[in-house]
């Protein structure tokens, strides 16, 4: 019982840190765009509401896939410090 308790933990992990991965990778896209845009308006001021379109749909896909990360997030954890507590030291 104990070893199935911790096989399940283990894999909560690795779900766990895939995710934090996933993060880390719709943050740096975010992060990218938003640094992109503001070069594009420096470069080509007159261009700025071309740029604008294309770059709130980003941030809008990025912000629903942050959401729904950190949401898994949560839920992971809660589940990790659940398992915690099942298993006997």
């Amino acid at each position: 019982m104990n070893d199935k308790l911790e096989i399940e933990k283990n894999v909560l992990d690795l779900a766990y840190q895939r995710n934090l991965y996933l993060l880390n990778a719709i943050l740096f896209i975010g992060v990218g765009t938003i640094i992109s845009y503001f070069a594009g308006i420096i470069v080509s001021p007159e261009k700025i509401y071309e740029y604008s379109i294309p770059v709130t749909v980003v941030i809008i896909i990025t912000y629903v896939l942050y959401s729904k990360v950190d949401k898994n997030l949560n839920d992971i954890s809660k589940k990790i410090n659940s398992l915690i507590l099942k298993i006997p030291e």
